[in-house]
């Protein structure tokens, strides 16, 4: 699908799509919502950590999640033309939300042409501070026109955007209500026991990390590891080459909290976030455990990625 393979580079930072109508409720109580990936309910997205919800139509489809930071994509179903998407992506970073146009705005410009038409201080329903921005685009590899509606906001030091992206002049305030529809979950952030071999699995993780030597963490890595899409390979070259992995950063601490834990036979859903300390950083920062899936190889647990 050409439009969402565009949507997955321009989102190496992030970015997201919608449509027309009325997003679903959530009829569950927020504290027996599950995950997504643990248990889909059509319609709302939850999110492991950050704990978050968000509705959507529920005749929606999901696709493959982008690069290491999109988390969640969903589109009308039907054939590959233009149409509302939704995008979202988490990224730890402790810049404040009015300097968006920093880490979204080098990415986009290098794939269409942007005009900002507006570009706001915001709030959620509860009255989290968010930002919002709204552009108009033209991809220069196309004659297509886009509108995006761009939301974010901040848990601790980590940022959730949802990008809308519409056929142009078709940003609507029902598209506008997706976006509007971000809900952080209280009561979702205390640290869970998990089995002692899984502890000791992230802990390692964790050590290793510090170490910075890329060939021992990815021994923490399953030969089968898939990650919308990435093999193992992908993120090595990751964790050599690219300046937001932790080895490029220069980590010096990392720790581990888990918030969700689930056995699935010789698989596991983990989700929390790691607290690492780069280099010359003034404070620590709270980073997703983006890969969500382990599971236990001849008695020794790896990352599995989120393959179902």
């Amino acid at each position: 699908m050409k439009g969402l393979i565009v949507v997955s580079l321009i989102m190496a930072g992030m970015v997201l799509m919608v449509a027309f109508s009325t997003p679903a409720q959530a009829q569950n109580p927020a504290n027996d919502l599950k995950p997504t990936f643990i248990s889909p309910t059509p319609g709302l997205y939850v999110n492991g950590w950050p704990a978050f919800t968000l509705s959507y139509p529920k005749e929606w489809v999901e696709f493959p999640s982008p690069g290491p930071n999109g988390v969640f994509i969903a589109a009308p179903p039907g054939p590959d033309l233009p149409r509302p998407t939704i995008l979202i992506v988490v990224k730890a970073s402790p810049l404040p939300l009015e300097d968006w146009a920093k880490i979204f705005m080098p990415v986009w410009v290098e794939y269409a042409d942007i005009k900002v038409l507006s570009n706001k201080p915001s709030q959620l329903k509860d009255g989290t501070p968010a930002w919002e921005v709204e552009t108009e685009s033209v991809e220069r590899n196309g004659a297509r026109k886009e509108n995006l509606l761009f939301l974010a906001t901040k848990k601790d030091l980590t940022w959730v955007a949802v990008a809308l992206i519409a056929p142009e002049g078709k940003l609507s305030e029902d598209l506008k209500r997706i976006a509007y529809s971000l809900t952080f979950l209280k009561g979702r952030e205390k640290p869970m026991q998990v089995p002692p071999d899984v502890l000791a699995f992230l802990d390692m993780v964790c050590t290793d990390t510090v170490g910075h030597d890329v060939k021992t963490i990815m021994a923490h890595f399953s030969d089968r590891f898939l990650h919308s899409g990435a093999s193992k390979a992908f993120w090595e070259q990751w964790y050599r080459n690219d300046p937001a992995s932790p080895v490029q950063r220069g980590v010096i601490s990392q720790e581990v909290t888990v918030t969700v834990f689930e056995a699935r036979g010789d698989k596991a859903y983990v989700d929390g976030f790691f607290l690492s300390k780069a280099k010359g950083d003034a404070t620590a920062v709270k980073s997703p455990m983006t890969y969500q899936q382990i599971i236990n190889e001849h008695g020794e647990w790896k990352w599995y990625g989120n393959q179902k």
